[in-house]
């Protein structure tokens, strides 16, 4: 049988081996948070274990970044969801330590959501308000810190690949902490693991991270137009039309 890229026997192999994987370096990731507090061990094994998985699936990630970056400081990354693949493309491709905020319920997922918690990544309870706000909060006051986060501002993955409707919380998170966004562009994933699909198949991806943008003294009236203009960024680079308005929930980030 051969393991030639894109054969079905490749996506089989693929699949089988995820799943130990996924088991062997959530437990690593467990036992890692007894001697490291800052979850910086979690984020290195994270980035592991993505490379593995889409090398294994016969995906090549192409990555190209339109300014540099300063490690040194903290960023809200805001990208489009298209795939699962997006989570590993993300690892593999931002250059810069960074936690993910992701929904509450992911955090409860036995042995995967527990090595999320000793990783520091920041959950967030999108049916409850107070809740979600606190998060908020709590995620802002650690990227002061110095915490670069990645999250997805449509709050969900788009079906047919066009940019859905924003969502406000993520930046008002970033305008609270005073840090620069930077947008970046998925693109090919869906493709590659469509909503539903077991397996994932081997091809492109791309990853695009376009150059920060200021939050810092952007007053809350002029939030709209921070959101427009992050929208546009990300749509422009994915070739797209920048088209509907940001949704209006604080909310749901």
């Amino acid at each position: 049988m051969s393991l030639s890229s894109g054969t079905p026997v490749r996506r089989l192999f693929a699949g089988i081996l995820f799943v130990p994987l996924t088991l062997g370096c959530s437990l690593l990731a467990l036992v890692s948070g007894l001697f490291d507090r800052s979850g910086d061990v979690v984020v290195a094994i994270a980035r592991w274990w993505s490379r593995v998985v889409l090398g294994a699936a016969g995906v090549e990630l192409r990555v190209r970044y339109h300014a540099a970056l300063d490690p040194a400081k903290p960023y809200v990354f805001m990208s489009n969801h298209l795939s699962s693949i997006d989570i590993w493309a993300m690892f593999v491709g931002i250059s810069v330590p960074f936690r993910f905020i992701a929904k509450k319920q992911l955090g409860q997922i036995p042995l995967f959501g527990w090595a999320m918690k000793a990783g520091r990544f920041i959950f967030i309870d999108r049916q409850n308000a107070a809740s979600a706000r606190r998060s908020i909060d709590e995620a802002a006051a650690r990227i002061r810190n110095g915490c670069s986060v990645v999250m997805y501002p449509e709050g969900t993955r788009s079906r047919d690949g066009r940019l859905l409707p924003f969502k406000k919380g993520g930046f008002h998170l970033a305008m609270s902490s005073g840090v620069e966004i930077v947008p970046v562009a998925i693109r090919g994933t869906r493709e590659l693991m469509p909503a539903g699909a077991l397996f994932v198949r081997a091809g492109v991806a791309e990853l695009e991270v376009g150059a920060p943008i200021a939050t810092k003294d952007v007053p809350v009236e002029a939030r709209a137009a921070l959101m427009a203009r992050v929208r546009g960024s990300i749509a422009s680079m994915l070739g797209q039309d920048a088209g509907a308005e940001p949704a209006a929930s604080v909310e749901d980030a």
